[in-house]
């Protein structure tokens, strides 16, 4: 069975509010409803006007028309996300961008007096709106090129021989529309457009599936020619048939429409809760698995498994959580060895320190976690009591990872299997363990600040590890230096990369995408725009995000490949597409959701986050079990039911999205968030 994206086979279906729906026979848009509401859950609906989103709400109302996802507004100057009216303030930043209202209307009051302004409720901040009766074509040529040579990059909107709106350049129906196909990652040939006047004349320059109606205007019929549908009848009658021809409803209902991420959140959270025991964390719910003796570590609070979980879950602001964190973070510091090591795990039932993992290999991001958990919690709850007792277990943590950088390069180097990927063959230099050494550098320099040490040293060591990754774990076809050139240089200069290579080694490197760690080094700000986009650019492509977000890395080894192993077979956890060889972690989904975030892309973000819902709630005994890891080509869920950082990494995930908060993991940390929150004048929203 072949398995694609939640929105795959959705398409986007843009309507002219006023033209077509509004006015015309009533039996035409009764026959038209009936139709799009029975296959309402495979197509995207988007209204588009002139008028503003108040009155557009008020005529779906007044009309019970169906109700739309997205609205389209004062000639595409605004878009809205719907129910809630939610602006995309991502389009409004891209449109603004060299608009200066006050200074065009002053100018167009003193050079074009024929032109009389609509009144106040039609004007906006990114709309001039004025009335001009029968303007011809040469006519609006000419005020373009007046107002281009005074320096105004604006776009002229003319419709019904008397409107006249000036708006920003970038903005307009069609492009706005083209922002919405952008955001979502449609193809053209997913859109279909219908409209029946000048307003929406861009709307047919894209390829998208175009219907014009029988009574639009001879202007917009004119300037559209050979790129549409011309239908018959006119109005909501006109589309059905245009839909019709493009066979529209063909694809079948997938069932009531829920808004299952917000269903997906309160789940989360009771999901998070049964994770919560008098020591800490634990990794997964200790009641809803059937362990076995083998897996008995599971009875454990395990220090990387715990502090991600309470990371990301601080955006809960609740008190059960936090202490819980609090006591996860106080449990590994009382087990803190004498050389500065974090133990991997301490056992629930004899409170025993466990240091090694899969062949008693030492957990090194197990220790890395312990540092910026630990300062990340003191910062966000203003724990200054809180910090000072751990402080002195930070430095020493530090002192144990710094004596890992044996040739004093600034990088770690790092034993085969040591870190979350205990079964995997990554050793020496792995940009996972390099991309969280970067942050812990990062905070813990912010810490000695905090504390009156000299930061410098870190703050010097942060930049050295920084410059490091993106010169060695990102390969370039460019020659890396004029005067001369190292094995390692020579082997990275063999092509240009789209990402972060896995794990580099003096003598060999790998190809394979570790997509955890991508995402991770865009969230913590070591990706610049470009290299966010072809990050973005490669995951989409090869579809990381299929059926479920996300694969941990790409691609999966097969048998017979040069780091294929042996152990891979073992208890078959390792198999390609299976666990960490490839398997779908939705933990790592909810870093996908927030990279898509981070990257502008926040429409994407709200249908990867209902994939990522749907993921969530499926389950081995029964749904919503947040599971560990789901099987990468059958999307089926295949490890521990209620796992503490899925659920988390949901929460934080679902919130940076619906509430623009950035949560505690991924924001720079300074000196002043280290103050008490009375101190701060304010207090992280509670979630209830």
């Amino acid at each position: 069975m072949t398995f694609f994206s939640n929105f795959d086979e959705r398409r986007l279906l843009v309507i002219d509010l006023d033209g077509v729906l509004t006015n015309g026979d009533e039996d035409g848009r009764r026959l038209l409803e009936k139709a799009l509401r029975r296959g309402r859950d495979t197509y995207i609906l988007v209204y588009v006007s002139g008028r503003s989103l108040t009155e557009q709400v008020k005529t779906i109302r007044e009309l019970d028309l169906i109700a739309p996802d997205y609205v389209v507004s004062h000639v595409g100057t605004e878009i809205h996300r719907l129910p809630g009216e939610h602006p995309l303030d991502d389009w409004y930043r891209y449109i603004q961008v060299g608009f200066d209202r006050d200074a065009l209307v002053a100018y167009l009051a003193e050079n074009r007096p024929d032109l009389e302004a609509q009144p106040e409720e039609h004007q906006t901040p990114l709309k001039a709106s004025y009335f001009a009766p029968d303007m011809s074509t040469a006519v609006l040529d000419q005020l373009q090129q007046e107002l281009a040579a005074a320096g105004f990059a604006i776009k002229l909107v003319y419709s019904r021989q008397i409107y006249l709106d000036v708006i920003p350049e970038r903005a307009g129906i069609g492009t706005a529309v083209k922002f919405l196909v952008d955001s979502l990652v449609l193809f053209p040939n997913q859109v279909y457009v219908c409209g029946d006047s000048g307003n929406d004349i861009d709307l047919f320059q894209y390829g998208f599936r175009g219907i014009v109606v029988g009574n639009a205007s001879r202007e917009l019929k004119k300037a559209v020619e050979l790129r549409a549908y011309f239908s018959h009848a006119s109005y909501a009658a006109g589309l059905l048939e245009g839909l019709r021809h493009y066979n529209f409803f063909t694809l079948e209902p997938r069932g009531t429409k829920r808004d299952i991420a917000s269903e997906a959140f309160e789940h989360a959270v009771e999901s998070l809760r049964r994770n919560i025991t008098t020591m800490g964390f634990s990794a997964a719910s200790l009641s809803d698995n059937p362990l076995t003796d083998e897996e008995s570590n599971y009875f454990a609070v395990w220090s990387r498994d715990g502090i991600k979980t309470g990371l990301w879950s601080l955006c809960l602001n609740d008190s059960d959580v936090n202490e819980c964190f609090r006591r996860t973070l106080e449990l590994l510091a009382a087990h803190q060895s004498d050389s500065g090591q974090i133990p991997a795990n301490v056992r629930l039932k004899n409170n025993e320190p466990d240091y090694g993992g899969i062949g008693n290999i030492a957990s090194i991001d197990s220790v890395i976690w312990y540092v910026i958990g630990a300062s990340r919690y003191a910062a966000f709850t203003g724990d200054l009591a809180f910090l000072g007792s751990v402080y002195p277990t930070l430095e020493r943590a530090m002192q144990w990872l710094r004596a890992h950088d044996s040739n004093n390069c600034g990088l770690l180097e790092i034993p085969e299997s040591s870190d979350w990927m205990d079964l995997f063959p990554r050793s020496y230099n792995v940009l996972y363990d390099e991309v969280l050494w970067y942050q812990a550098c990062q905070d813990f320099s912010v810490v000695m600040e905090v504390v009156g040490e000299d930061a410098r040293p870190y703050q010097e060591l942060s930049e050295i590890i920084r410059k490091k990754i993106l010169r060695q774990f990102w390969p370039t076809a460019r020659k890396l230096s004029e005067t001369r050139e190292t094995f390692s240089e020579k082997q990275f200069s063999l092509g240009d990369a789209q990402y972060l290579l896995a794990q580099i080694s003096p003598f060999d490197f790998s190809w394979r995408c570790d997509v955890y760690a991508n995402l991770l080094a865009s969230l913590m700000g070591l990706l610049d725009e470009q290299k966010q986009a072809q990050l973005f650019q490669f995951l989409w492509g090869v579809g990381v995000n299929s059926p479920y977000p996300v694969k941990c890395i790409y691609p999966a080894v097969q048998s017979g490949a040069g780091d294929w192993k042996d152990y891979f077979v073992t208890n078959f956890l390792n198999l390609p597409d299976h666990y960490h060889n490839g398997g779908i972690w939705p933990f790592i989904g909810g870093l996908w959701v927030r990279f898509l975030i981070q990257t502008g892309r926040s429409e994407l973000a709200h249908r990867e986050l209902t994939s990522l819902a749907e993921s969530c709630r499926l389950g081995v005994y029964g749904e919503w079990e947040f599971n560990e890891w789901l099987h990468a080509q059958t999307g089926r869920p295949m490890g521990k039911a209620h796992q503490a950082w899925t659920s988390a990494s949901y929460i934080s995930a679902y919130r940076a999205l619906h509430h623009s908060n950035v949560t505690a993991d991924f924001e720079q940390l300074t000196p002043e968030m280290f103050k008490p929150a009375v101190e701060k004048n304010e207090a992280p929203e509670k979630v209830e």
